[in-house]
């Protein structure tokens, strides 16, 4: 299978909303193939191609970064409260809650961790693509551009999947010691409202 297909595939099984927020590969494949069948001089396709990269690539890192802002807010959030939870022995009923917020949380980050890996490779694949066409060489020069971006490094993502899990698996330890009179609220104000808009690019968010 092509990989604008396998692309195509899996963001419309996994993140249809998000559809609009991926690197345009088959655009910047069509955009090599009219470079070619136009003679263009391979020092005027690599600055062509470069910079429809970088708008691309811009863009990606943009969505990713506000993903993660908004992922750390909401992790704060439960964080706060799954460690007053354990901290307090709260009942059953609550850090369950809890661990459904995290749950989602987790998995709306693994979605984040594919859509990395989908538009890494997007721009590996049509820089090679470029440089088979053209004899160039400018791939391991622009990876090495790019590899300090956030959204190449994923450093905080990871941290964030880790924390997640670690704080389910706090609650699931914990031993409830207070009654529900004590309890606490389930999460904290707006948590689960954060994560039912998540998901949504913020223009989106905004417009909603």
């Amino acid at each position: 299978m092509k990989y604008n297909q396998h692309m195509r595939d899996m963001v419309e099984a996994r993140m249809p909303q998000w559809k609009e927020c991926m690197l345009q590969y088959k655009k910047l494949k069509q955009t090599i193939k009219q470079m070619q069948q136009e003679h263009t001089r391979p020092d005027e396709a690599s600055s062509i191609i470069i910079g429809l990269i970088d708008l691309e690539v811009d863009k990606v890192n943009e969505f990713y970064l506000e993903r993660i802002e908004e992922a750390v807010i909401i992790l704060h959030a439960l964080q706060q409260n799954a460690e007053h939870m354990a901290a307090r022995g709260a009942p059953l009923e609550q850090r369950t809650s809890c661990q459904r917020s995290l749950v989602s949380l987790h998995f709306n980050l693994l979605m984040l961790q594919n859509y990395v890996a989908l538009n890494s490779t997007a721009v590996a694949k049509i820089l090679k693509k470029f440089d088979k066409k053209y004899g160039t060489a400018i791939r391991s020069e622009y990876t090495r551009a790019i590899v300090e971006l956030p959204f190449y490094r994923c450093h905080t993502l990871g941290h964030l999947v880790e924390e997640s899990e670690r704080l389910f698996q706090m609650l699931d330890t914990a031993i409830s010691s207070v009654t529900t009179s004590q309890s606490l609220t389930t999460q904290p104000a707006g948590c689960l409202a954060l994560l039912d808009t998540w998901q949504q690019p913020r223009h989106a968010q905004e417009a909603a």
